[in-house]
C-alpha cells in the first residue's frame, strides 16, 4: 500500500500493516508545521517504510510511533527537515520492538538556520524476548547561524541481550574539511556551504516516486539554502 500525505493531509492518524504487507507512507510539508501523532502497527513479516520531506514553517511537536508487533516484522524511516527564521520544531520518532528477528532503521537529519530551534527526539524499545532484532537510530543537524539551536537526544531501551542495537547523535557547524576541500579547488564559501547542504537534504528525494512533488520538494530546498 502507497499512501502520500501533503501539508494539511498530515494529522492524527493510525495504520495496521498486515502479515506480510507493506506500508509505504510519504509525507511532504511545505507551509504550516503538521502538529499530529502517527502509529504505525506492524504484524508479522509486514514492512513499514516512511519518508517525510520537511519544509515548512512555524511551530510545534511531530511523533510518530512504530510498533513492530509481529516476527520478522520491519520499519525504515526517513526524515529531512529545514528550520528558518524563528521555526520551532520537535521530532519524536520512536520504534518499539514486541517481537522476535524485528529490523529498524531510522534516520533523522536537518538543518537549522536563522533563530530556529530543532529538536530530534526518539526510543528504540526492545522488549524482553525480541531475540535476534537490530534497531539503530541516527540524528543529525548542521547549525547554520549563531543564534539558531539544534538538539538531538536518540535513546535505547533494551530488556533483552540478544540483539543488536545502536544510536548516534551529531550537531555542529559544516564540516570545516569539507569546506577547505572545495574552496582548494577554486570554489567559492557560499558556494562550498550551498553544496554540502544540498548533499545533506536532497537525498530525502529518492524516497518519493511523483515527480512532481520530487520537484516541489527541490524548489523548497533550492529556497531555503
Amino acid at each position: 500500500m502507497d499512501i502520500t500525505l501533503v501539508d494539511n493531509d498530515i494529522k492524527d492518524l493510525t495504520f495496521d500493516v498486515k502479515e506480510g504487507d507493506t506500508l509505504n507512507l510519504n509525507l511532504a510539508a511545505f507551509k504550516g508545521f503538521p502538529n499530529s501523532n502517527i502509529v504505525v502497527k506492524v504484524s508479522a513479516n509486514g514492512h513499514f517504510k516512511g519518508a517525510f520531506a520537511d519544509f515548512s514553517k512555524g511551530e510545534g511537536k511531530f511523533v510518530l510511533n512504530v510498533i513492530l508487533e509481529g516476527d520478522g516484522s520491519s520499519c525504515d524511516w526517513h526524515l529531512s527537515s529545514l528550520a528558518a527564521n524563528q521555526d520551532k520544531k520537535v521530532f519524536d520518532t520512536s520504534v518499539t520492538h514486541l517481537a522476535k528477528h524485528t529490523s529498524a532503521e531510522m534516520s533523522n537529519y536537518g538543518i537549522t538556520m536563522g533563530e530556529s530551534h530543532l529538536t530530534f527526539t526518539g526510543v528504540s524499545s526492545i522488549t524482553k524476548g525480541a531475540i535476534k532484532t537490530v534497531t539503530r537510530q541516527a540524528a543529525k543537524i548542521i547549525v547554520f547561524d549563531p543564534l539558531c539551536d539544534g538538539r538531538c537526544s536518540p535513546v535505547l531501551k533494551i530488556d533483552e541481550n540478544d540483539v543488536d542495537a545502536s544510536h548516534a547523535a551529531i550537531v555542529g557547524r559544516l564540516n570545516e574539511d569539507h569546506l577547505f576541500y572545495l574552496q582548494s579547488r577554486g570554489i567559492s564559501l557560499p558556494v562550498a556551504k550551498r553544496l554540502i547542504t544540498l548533499g545533506y537534504l536532497k537525498p530525502i528525494e529518492s524516497y518519493f516516486a511523483d515527480q512532481k512533488l520530487v520537484a516541489k520538494i527541490d524548489g523548497s530546498i533550492e529556497e531555503g539554502i
